[in-house]
């Protein structure tokens, strides 16, 4: 409602949210291969309930509250390693511009772990978890869950992904 909204507001620079929208979108779209199916009343209620934080996120957003990327992962229909759509959902579903979506999966993570000095930015002194993206995340935020287009990852400044030098040149160049 408006006053929790008025609260969230006033404690914006304090605090954040991180809403599960995945586990909404997926438990009442996607999860039929588990037992849950489309048009019953689980997935009904998922659905207004998602109306409902599409329309509440939203009115966050507006005002300035800082709303991380995160939902729950590790489970049948929203597995780990797909959280990349939620940068997509912030920007058709929540109307995050690409690079704000992209600062809600990086910078702010790092805020909210209290780690805003050392993490979610490319700064000197940072940890360096990077990725080397084929493409314009900002242009097209989808890119991001293209896995053959993720030519180099790097956790703490150390490769995960190393880039195949040629193909990643050739790609780049082209």
């Amino acid at each position: 409602d408006e006053e929790a909204l008025d609260m969230l507001e006033a404690v914006k620079d304090r605090h954040f949210v991180a809403p599960g929208i995945a586990w909404l979108i997926n438990t009442a779209r996607h999860a039929e291969p588990w037992g849950i199916k489309p048009g019953s009343r689980l997935t009904i209620e998922y659905e207004r309930e998602l109306e409902m934080c599409v329309e509440t996120m939203k009115k966050m957003h507006r005002r300035g509250i800082r709303i991380c990327i995160g939902g729950d992962y590790g489970f049948a229909w929203t597995p780990q390693g797909t959280n990349a759509k939620d940068i997509q959902t912030f920007v058709e579903m929540l109307g995050f511009s690409p690079m704000e979506a992209i600062l809600a999966a990086t910078k702010y993570g790092g805020e909210i772990m209290g780690m805003g000095d050392e993490l979610g930015q490319i700064r000197e002194g940072y940890l360096a978890d990077l990725l080397l993206v084929d493409g314009d995340p900002v242009a097209n935020v989808r890119v991001l869950q293209e896995k053959d287009r993720l030519l180099a990852i790097m956790k703490d400044g150390k490769f995960h992904k190393k880039p195949q030098m040629q193909e990643a040149r050739r790609r780049l160049t082209a």
